[in-house]
């Protein structure tokens, strides 16, 4: 259909490759390329993390404060879009250039600040895992993983298919609602990870932001005594 019944008397128009209400209409090998420049993303800006990134900023290596750090910073791209798939009059009234820039910029981001957030985590298995059990805590960290990932994948398929409004037989759900709702509960799950890593014992080196001392660590508080003996002979 060109146009598809939604609720009551009210229509909407079918631009999409294999029909549906709404969408960006965009081809299947585009939808296909995205992604795969995503996945090519991610994989590069995990492996220069520590020389582009933690390096540079002196949190390196990385300890639970770094991570919690990245955690909460992880939370930002998806509670922006689920901000603005729920109140920007871009997807109210429709705007396809809009929503389009809006989903690249929001999704990149996210890749490259997630991308940091797995590099951090893959040093810190290791670092945690006692050393006759490496390749087991490394093992149980990928099975999570995986398992976290089966989980969100059928979370958010429930959650973009179920909820929102009812548009009729044919439209289905609000799918803005939904991937609003998948968007707020991304965001929940970053700070829930975030906040159980406060509970591991390891900010004895503290946390830096390039110059900027944000904890103070035990080998700062070394150096500030230092500098007041040098201070008081003076």
């Amino acid at each position: 259909f060109d146009n598809i019944l939604m609720g009551g008397n009210s229509t909407c128009q079918s631009i999409n490759t294999g029909g549906g209400c709404g969408g960006l209409g965009l081809d299947r090998v585009i939808v296909g390329a995205f992604l795969g420049g995503y996945i090519i993303l991610y994989g590069q800006v995990q492996s220069w993390t520590p020389q582009l990134v933690t390096g540079p900023l002196k949190q390196t290596p990385p300890n639970k404060l770094v991570e919690i750090l990245w955690g909460v910073i992880n939370c930002l791209p998806t509670l922006v879009m689920a901000i603005v798939l729920t109140w920007s009059s871009a997807y109210e009234e429709y705007d396809l250039t809009t929503m389009m820039v809006w989903m690249i910029v929001v999704i990149v981001t996210f890749a490259i600040i997630f991308a940091i957030n797995s590099s951090i985590h893959s040093f810190l298995v290791v670092k945690y895992a006692k050393s006759e059990k490496v390749a087991v805590s490394v093992g149980f960290y990928y099975m999570s993983n995986a398992l976290g990932r089966l989980f969100g994948t059928l979370g958010s398929g429930i959650l973009f298919t179920y909820v929102g409004d009812d548009l009729g037989e044919y439209a289905g759900n609000d799918a803005v609602s939904g991937l609003a709702a998948c968007m707020l509960a991304g965001t929940l799950c970053s700070l829930l990870a975030a906040f159980i890593t406060v509970f591991i014992e390891d900010q004895k080196a503290g946390l830096r932001c390039g110059s900027w001392l944000i904890v103070k660590g035990e080998d700062d508080e070394g150096v500030d005594d230092a500098e007041q003996e040098v201070d008081a002979k003076n």
